[in-house]
């Protein structure tokens, strides 16, 4: 994969291979909902229409794929700038992240294609990563679990408050 010539190619791949991914997975909410089963958002205390919230969804699959792109491109992008990793740029993180939304396409499997698709994901854009930026898997790890250890650290810190609150 070329690190440059432009965002327009991998933006339109992202957008139709994760919008399709993303399709699918309102899509077999909406049956689960429709069925009876767990309601994606729980009990609102006013009624939804399910048909036409699924229907919202699908129009705006596109529109949150292209801005879910530029923010997790951006994040990593920053990830990386932290572990002294970004050598490329960021047209060449954006490249990974757009070009890893075919694994997408699991989402095609109701319930198991989702998070066989996320997992399928993280490898692809670990893999692409090292590629793109030419560093070493130690860096990409670190820079993924640096949001891990936010949270860790701010779970901890909420216990503690929590306990001396008590």
């Amino acid at each position: 994969m070329p690190v440059g010539g432009g965002l327009r190619e991998p933006l339109a791949f992202g957008l139709l291979a994760g919008s399709i991914g993303a399709m699918f997975t309102f899509f077999w909410q909406f049956v689960i909902a429709s069925t009876g089963g767990v309601r994606p958002s729980g009990d609102l205390p006013f009624s939804v229409s399910w048909p036409l919230f699924f229907l919202l969804l699908i129009f705006l699959a596109p529109a949150l794929t292209v801005i879910s792109l530029f923010v997790w491109s951006f994040i990593m992008h920053v990830l990386l700038l932290l572990v002294r990793g970004n050598t490329n740029g960021f047209e060449a993180t954006f490249r990974v992240m757009a070009y890893s939304q075919a694994t997408q396409v699991w989402s095609v499997i109701p319930f198991v294609g989702g998070p066989i698709g996320w997992c399928w994901r993280v490898v692809i854009q670990v893999i692409g990563l090292k590629e793109a930026h030419q560093i070493s898997y130690w860096k990409i790890f670190v820079a993924f679990l640096i949001p891990l250890a936010l949270l860790v650290v701010m779970g901890v810190g909420l216990a503690f408050f929590l306990i001396i609150r008590l």
